[in-house]
């Protein structure tokens, strides 16, 4: 293999290890995007996808009249940040979930939805993955941010012990916020929000707040490890079980209404 296709497997591997093991082969901000859409606009994807096929070019039928709306939603609303990796550079790529919605009929209306062929690897991975991950009903599926899911799937296999040590690096792993580096240790892409204080309140805080408001688990930091320079190198975790919160999608359509 040359020096070129060997930097860009590593690269490939590091942005992987960003994702919650259920979902490995899916970008971050398809994993995102999927969790922050309402249960009515999830319904209408999970549909589209469950139809849609290798080569898939016709529109995909969704449902009557009910289904426009969520369905205008996923066109206009949710954008799709897609991270790959192209001759040894990482590459974010912008696009919808949706790339056109077709309304057939007049009085009994006809909903379809189309796909955007250039990134059909994109849509063939979330039928395969988000589906089948949303089949076992899990309890973090009212979760809307990226960090609370990284953060909910790594604390839920420590519950039982009540608490757990990670090291800062570990932890900036477990939410997606390392750098990404190739076969040579060159970093291609710089570490998200790389002051302790930044990524505890816009990363850590808000992940805890939404596990904790959601789901069945109840994690809060108990302590901080510090170097000789006061700079924070590991953080131990409390994690404890809670009744299942209510998920969050009966109030957020209550405010869309």
């Amino acid at each position: 293999m040359t020096k070129k296709g060997e930097r860009t497997k590593t690269a490939k591997r590091s942005i992987r290890r960003r994702l919650p093991n259920r979902v490995t082969d899916l970008p971050t901000g398809v994993q995102k995007s999927y969790f922050m859409l309402s249960e009515a606009e999830r319904a209408v994807l999970n549909t589209a996808l469950e139809k849609y096929r290798p080569g898939q070019s016709e529109p995909i039928f969704v449902g009557g009249h009910k289904v426009l709306e969520p369905a205008l939603r996923l066109l206009k609303l949710y954008r799709l940040a897609i991270d790959e990796i192209q001759d040894g550079q990482a590459v974010t790529r912008y696009t919808r979930w949706i790339d056109a919605v077709e309304v057939r009929g007049a009085e009994e209306q006809e909903v379809y939805l189309s796909f955007s062929p250039r990134f059909e690897h994109i849509w063939l991975q979330s039928k395969r993955r988000l589906l089948e991950y949303v089949a076992q009903k899990p309890a973090n599926i009212g979760l809307r941010s990226q960090y609370a899911l990284r953060l909910y799937d790594w604390a839920k296999k420590y519950a039982a012990a009540g608490a757990k040590r990670i090291s800062l690096e570990q932890l900036r792993k477990v939410l997606g916020l390392e750098s990404v580096k190739d076969a040579d240790g060159n970093i291609i892409r710089r570490a998200p929000l790389p002051v302790w204080a930044n990524l505890r309140q816009r990363a850590l805080d808000t992940a805890m707040r939404g596990i904790n408001a959601k789901t069945d688990l109840h994690i809060q930091v108990e302590s901080l490890q510090r170097s000789a320079h006061r700079r924070v190198t590991a953080v131990t975790f409390a994690i404890k079980a809670q009744a299942a919160a209510a998920n969050a999608d009966a109030s957020l359509a209550q405010k869309r209404k």
